[in-house]
């Protein structure tokens, strides 16, 4: 891939759809616009109308008659402090971004559907040009190991995937015991791996869907770097804990110990030891060499 020229006409910059699963007021969309902005894109922020965490890949809207609504509005900016950004200007680093906010350079729309409906919306020229990468995130709160099944965030960066245009979906620590807060400090590591990773994408290609992990980062720590990490073989997605009364059932999120045993190298490990995390994802399909033998399964009377 060519780098884009930020200088280029309209129709020589390559385009961007920027999608999240916490919805359009969600603090993660700036980082993710910003720094395809910077990078030579032209950039169309579509993102759900509502939280729609935990969509996976979920493809629903929530249509007018035939008509699905789509409003434009203003995006959100976070704070973000650490190395490299400005300590008396916490929103410099979107400097660039925020000055074409509102023109074809970068257009945010609150679309009434799920964040995959969105992308396969945007894929078919739903929202203006059809896009060159797809882009999903900031999440407020990690997605590793089994859990990645159930983001919406991963789920929207999959479905670029399957139809055969890039993904990259991007994921953020929350501070302990804040709910989904994500501190200044982590916003600012937040940017500078989305920058650093988008440079890489374009330079590497890779095939698949890239998931990034940026752990929290409380004040005064620094983030470690960027590494490689595998899946964890255990995740939030593999149980919960509950407790049963007639008509109802109470969920609870299990312990860490019910996860199972740590995996050297996984996501969930180096995220612990202060590491952002990426993880290349493989498209849907089927796995190669494997055929069912159906055996009996297969005759006229089969049932």
């Amino acid at each position: 891939m060519s780098t884009p020229d930020a200088a280029g006409s309209a129709q020589a910059r390559p385009c961007a759809l920027v999608t999240n699963d916490d919805g359009v007021e969600g603090l993660g969309l700036a980082p993710l616009a910003a720094a395809a902005v910077a990078a030579g894109y032209d950039v169309v922020v579509a993102a759900p109308s509502r939280d729609r965490s935990g969509a996976s890949a979920a493809v629903d809207a929530e249509l007018d008659g035939d008509r699905l609504p789509v409003v434009e509005v203003a995006l959100p900016w976070p704070d973000a402090t650490g190395p490299g950004l400005d300590a008396d200007d916490p929103k410099a680093w979107a400097a660039e971004a925020r000055q074409h906010e509102g023109t074809d350079r970068l257009r945010v729309l609150a679309v009434a559907a799920s964040p995959a409906f969105c992308v396969r919306a945007g894929l078919r020229g739903a929202f203006g040009r059809v896009p060159d990468l797809v882009l999903s995130g900031v999440n407020h709160g990690l997605n590793t190991g089994a859990a990645v099944l159930h983001s919406g965030t991963v789920g929207a960066a999959l479905t670029a995937t399957v139809f055969g245009v890039r993904g990259l979906a991007v994921s953020a620590g929350t501070v302990p015991g804040r709910g989904l807060d994500v501190a200044p400090a982590t916003w600012g590591a937040v940017v500078r791996v989305v920058a650093g990773t988008l440079r890489w994408v374009e330079e590497h290609e890779p095939v698949g869907t890239l998931s990034v992990n940026v752990p929290h980062v409380g004040l005064g720590d620094e983030l470690r770097g960027l590494r490689a990490a595998t899946l964890a073989s255990a995740g939030t997605a593999q149980g919960v804990a509950f407790e049963r009364g007639e008509g109802w059932v109470r969920l609870q999120a299990p312990t860490p110990e019910a996860d199972g045993p740590e995996d050297e190298g996984s996501d969930t490990v180096l995220l612990a030891q202060g590491w952002a995390t990426a993880t290349l994802l493989g498209p849907v399909e089927q796995r190669a060499g494997d055929e069912l033998d159906l055996g009996d399964l297969a005759g006229p009377a089969a049932g």
